[in-house]
């Protein structure tokens, strides 16, 4: 038994987070079952592209809550990518609870059929992501009476209390974009606030190229799809994330003068950004010529907000490469880049 716990300050205690935990017993495991409350879309995505590069293990997952409390189009469309790819490969099946709302959170892991470990505690799958910053308490637990106990449980509520996600096509979906809600680093701001920002733009404007033509699908806002990293000791490839993106901007933007510089001598430099949707959020201008724009200490919060737009507005759906064709079709292939009069804050409009 150990307690699992997060690496969030101020209380850092020195044991293992859940996702540290989880991600070790995926690579050793060859089936794995999982009730998770909730679900997320990168976490989803994150999962397919482990077990896709991974070959394995096997999953059965089943969502507990969504089906009671709704469920976003980009998170229905993330199960049912997972699905469809899990019963292709014959490696399992996405499943949602149908007679109660199970909030529980249940993990077990098999190699060659025995269950060699679980966990119970607070963390949904999404919490197998580095990004995410709720502070989650949870139990490694490898008794076998109770881990068997564990295992069984979701075998029956898989079987006994669930549909296939192919079964299920909710009645309406949750239409506003919750992929930045409560993301670390990252401020809901409301109108009065926009307005603001609004009023202090100083007619500066850079309109930043999102590329997206063949040369560019593994790249730009297609780094999903380019190799993952991997751990030489294991051979384990840890998957690029679906929201990772990485702006690259060209040397004729950014050698104009009121382009924002990267810094010296560590060739970086932070702005504050508002964008035209109502969030505010830290961008790193850094790389030779200041041609990287990315999101600060997270890649993926640069990839939620583009990204995002796209997949709410229709055009992009979970595992598709981000062509020019949908950006056409969203009805811009590029977002602006404003100055304003206050010191190094800038405003960002992706609207159409």
């Amino acid at each position: 038994m150990e307690l699992l716990l997060s690496d969030i300050p101020p209380l850092r205690l020195g044991n293992r987070s859940f996702s540290d935990c989880f991600a070790s017993l995926v690579r050793n495991a060859d089936y794995m079952r999982i009730a998770s409350g909730y679900i997320s879309t990168e976490s989803l995505t994150e999962i397919k592209r482990i077990i896709e590069s991974n070959n394995g293990p096997s999953l059965d997952l089943i969502i507990g809550m969504h089906y009671f409390e709704g469920i976003t189009r980009p998170q229905y469309e993330a199960a049912s990518y997972l699905n469809k790819f899990l019963i292709s490969s014959d490696m399992g099946k996405v499943s949602v609870v149908t007679t109660f709302k199970l909030h529980g959170k249940m993990y077990s892991f098999e190699k060659e059929g025995e269950v060699f470990a679980g966990i119970m505690g607070s963390s949904n799958i999404s919490s197998m992501i580095d990004s995410h910053r709720n502070y989650e308490t949870d139990i490694l637990l490898t008794e076998k009476s109770i881990i068997y106990e564990i295992n069984s449980f979701l075998k029956k509520t898989s079987n006994i209390t669930s549909k296939p996600i192919s079964d299920w096509l909710p009645d309406s979906f949750i239409e506003n974009n919750r992929l930045l809600e409560g993301h670390e680093s990252v401020r809901k701001i409301d109108n009065i606030e926009l307005l603001k920002i609004n009023n202090d733009l100083n007619g500066v404007v850079f309109d930043i190229s999102l590329k997206a033509t063949k040369r560019h699908q593994k790249s730009n806002l297609n780094v999903y799809f380019g190799k993952g990293r991997e751990n030489k000791s294991t051979g384990f490839i840890k998957p690029r994330h679906w929201y990772e993106v990485e702006i690259i901007v060209p040397k004729s933007i950014t050698d104009k003068r009121d382009y924002p510089k990267a810094g010296f001598p560590d060739k970086e430099s932070i702005i504050d950004v508002y964008t035209d949707d109502g969030w505010k959020f830290q961008c790193k201008i850094s790389g030779d010529y200041s041609k990287n724009f990315r999101s600060n200490d997270d890649l993926k919060i640069l990839g939620k907000w583009i990204k995002g737009r796209l997949e709410n507005a229709g055009v992009l759906h979970i595992g598709e490469i981000v062509t020019e064709e949908i950006l056409k079709k969203y009805g811009r292939d590029s977002f602006q880049l404003k100055g304003t009069n206050r010191h190094n804050v800038w405003f960002l409009d992706f609207g159409i």
